[in-house]
């Protein structure tokens, strides 16, 4: 099969294309025809049957024998997109009176519409995809892959990857969809060219990223002739204005004095804790922020034994940050006093911005200049505040919330959800680095964000709530960027048509839709989750153990019940039970009574206490046909006598008992000798998620069996992501 299209549709180059292209758009067609977009496709190396275009019976009877065999014949119109609906495509056609009878045909059907018609070879395809692009408003062009033929929308096989796509991409996104054993060998036929059909996607997307002009590309079916994908249909659809890059301020925010101040100052601070201003101050000081703390109020006084100043140019210095506890209508005049003063960034809490409609966002806009015209560095407006645990910055209202050190740094676009993650954190002991609370991102957001913490040595994992972004190029970019380096794990919200309508009245945020946030994540290596138990679990286990080199999954558990549970969980998260060798059952048939279960699964038979569990999870932990563990029911026995443990008011266990100390001090041990995962979960409920017996790796409770596959999943699907994408890593 030749790749030409006959001398009248030879294959252009690409300045031939883009002339093409703008000719078009002059003469006011809406599309290219079929012809023309062929042609586009053969400039890229998208194979396309040999065919001619014609424009007369005689014409068509001639081209027919050029190409030899049985064709196909297509009506061509500047207005005719949708062929086979209106019975304009007729198939297998052979003789020149077969041919001459079928152009009549479709001169009939289609009318005044009708320019040409399409003389083409027929591809003897057995197998049907379709290849297409649209371009999102926030991520830009997007490029579709699946099931193709009249089934297309009907079957909604359908995934999405972001142009441009890289090699391992393209390799990627034909797998991901659910017929994708069509892809192998197939009734007797060989498998597809999975290098020629990767060449295709990659080939539609950088046509749209060269020709902004073109808003879609519809190449359906994809015909696959023995091995080969072709192109037996196209459709480039124009658009009538040129997408916009959204537009970006040359100023440059500087992170650091906000997330780390030296010193800072309160404005609008209080000495009441029922105001904003009193409680943030109260909660600044409470926390033994390491800085000095400079209260601002136009009446002066003392504020908990602060000396209190009329105004930001009284300041006796410029601090790195100032804390905005004020209306919305005095953000812009301490933004300039700020600006004027030297202060090097500030956090704006209030509200009744961009998320109330246009005259808000007007407002917000004022700010964002005044801000960076300023050269001050601004978070919110719309905002909880923020904590830096690096400087023991607790930078909060309303809510006291003093989380403990450690290496997470949470990022919302949402200030509740936020305190609410951040407070469940400070509950199960596991340690927040930072949480910034970046509400509507006037200035700097989410993207801004990922690009600081990914080079914070004080956090090992980004954990991040978002409900839309305004520039997903950007935002994808750093997210690529940060996820090679550290665990980044997305709470994504906003992706239905409530809750998008919902994330608009709450942040002003554009939420994009879910297929393509998909996509973008997948590409970026970002881990993705639906609920803040799941964000923190995630985040957690990301942080804090090591990552499993594969999917093989050991159970060890006290109760039978609960490893059926865990084992249910392992198949539906896509993990594998580890099959043991011989050599682990004889060696655990010398621990455990004659009838224990002698399955994965591993019953250890209520073993709580002695030696037993210890003596089993180092053989399982040591064994190299086990990847991770999960152990279940093993902390959190109900104990008496020397073992027991004091209760906290709720029923949760208030820590561990002597038994449990050494084995989770086991735990740790056997985390760093074997690099593999062990998480736990528990019998009755333990107070604390994280336990730092003072090595390498931290042992992790998490609260179900679903929990613990969950967390297996996506810290296994981060591994190999990073591991395919930085060798060396």
């Amino acid at each position: 099969m030749s790749m030409s299209m006959d001398t009248q549709s030879q294959a252009l180059d690409f300045s031939a294309v883009r002339e093409l292209v703008s000719a078009a758009l002059v003469s006011g067609a809406s599309a290219l025809d079929e012809r023309q977009s062929k042609q586009v496709f053969a400039a890229y190396g998208i194979p396309v049957p040999a065919g001619a275009l014609v424009t007369g019976e005689a014409e068509a009877v001639a081209a027919a024998a050029r190409i030899g065999g049985k064709v196909v014949m297509k009506a061509v119109g500047g207005e005719i997109h949708h062929k086979t609906e209106g019975g304009l495509v007729v198939l297998g056609v052979e003789g020149a009176e077969a041919v001459a009878e079928t152009y009549r045909l479709l001169e009939e059907r289609a009318g005044d519409a009708l320019e040409a018609v399409l003389v083409e070879q027929l591809v003897a395809g057995n197998r049907e995809f379709m290849v297409g692009m649209k371009r999102d408003p926030i991520f830009g062009p997007v490029v579709a892959f699946g099931l193709g033929g009249v089934l297309t929308e009907a079957l909604g096989d359908v995934v999405l990857g972001l142009a441009p796509l890289d090699d391992r991409d393209a390799a990627e996104l034909p797998d991901l969809i659910k017929a994708n054993r069509l892809l192998g060998p197939f009734r007797g036929y060989p498998p597809v060219d999975r290098a020629e059909l990767a060449k295709i996607l990659q080939a539609i997307g950088q046509i749209a990223l060269d020709h902004p002009e073109i808003a879609e590309i519809d190449v359906n079916p994809v015909l696959v002739e023995g091995d080969r994908p072709v192109a037996a249909d196209a459709l480039i659809v124009l658009a009538r204005e040129e997408a916009k890059e959204p537009e970006r301020s040359a100023f440059v925010p500087d992170l650091k004095p906000l997330v780390a101040p030296r010193s800072m100052a309160v404005v609008g601070a209080s000495g009441d804790i029922t105001k904003w201003g009193g409680s943030a101050l109260k909660n600044i000081l409470d926390g033994g922020y390491t800085g000095t703390v400079y209260p601002v109020n136009p009446k002066g006084g003392e504020f908990f034994g602060l000396k209190a100043y009329a105004s930001i140019d009284d300041l006796p210095e410029a601090p790195d940050l100032a804390l905005l506890a004020v209306g919305g209508h005095q953000v812009a005049p301490m933004l300039e006093q700020c600006g004027r003063k030297g202060i090097k960034a500030a956090i704006a809490i209030a509200a009744g911005f961009s998320e109330t409609g246009a005259t808000g966002a007007e407002a917000e806009q004022e700010i964002a200049r005044i801000a960076s015209e300023g050269g001050v560095t601004l978070m919110g407006p719309n905002c909880m505040g923020m904590v830096s645990n690096e400087v023991s910055l607790h930078a909060v209202g309303f809510v006291v919330l003093h989380p403990v050190k450690g290496t997470l740094s949470f990022v919302s676009q949402s200030g509740n959800i936020g305190v609410q993650t951040t407070n469940f954190c400070q509950r199960r002991n596991i340690g927040i680095d930072k949480f910034l609370s970046v509400g509507n991102e006037a200035q700097i957001g989410v993207t801004e964000a990922l690009d600081y913490l990914k080079d914070d040595p004080n956090t090992t994992c980004i954990m991040m709530y978002v409900e839309g972004i305004d520039d997903g190029r950007r935002f994808l970019e750093a997210a690529r960027r940060a996820a090679s380096r550290k665990p980044v794990v997305v709470l994504r919200a906003g992706l239905t048509e409530f809750g998008s309508r919902a994330a608009a009245s709450h942040t002003g945020a554009m939420a994009g839709s879910a297929a393509v946030w998909e996509a973008a994540a997948r590409q970026a290596g970002i881990v993705t989750c639906t609920s803040s138990q799941d964000v923190i679990d995630l985040g957690t286990c990301l942080a804090y153990n090591p990552l499993p080199k594969g999917r093989r999954v050991a159970i060890v558990t006290n109760g039978g019940g609960a490893g059926v549970m865990a084992a249910d969980e392992a198949a539906r998260h896509g993990l594998q039970l580890a099959e043991f060798p011989p050599e682990l059952y004889e060696a655990l048939d010398e621990i455990l009574p004659p009838y224990w279960s002698r399955q994965n699964p591993l019953d250890m038979v209520t073993a709580a206490g002695g030696d037993v569990g210890p003596r089993v999870l180092r053989l399982v932990a040591e064994c190299d046909a086990v990847d991770a563990i999960v152990v279940l029911s093993t902390l959190g026995i109900p104990t008496s006598g020397s073992n027991v443990r004091p209760t906290c008011d709720d029923g949760d266990y208030a820590g561990l008992s002597p038994w449990e100390t050494e084995f989770v001090d086991l735990i740790a041990e056997l985390m760093e000798t074997t690099g593999k995962p062990i998480i736990n979960v528990p019998d009755t409920p333990i107070r604390g998620s994280v336990f730092d017996r003072g090595r390498r790796y931290h042992p992790i409770v998490l609260t179900s069996p679903r929990s613990a596959a969950l967390a297996l999943d996506r810290m296994e699907w981060y591994a190999t992501r990073r591991r395919d994408r930085n060798p060396l890593s």
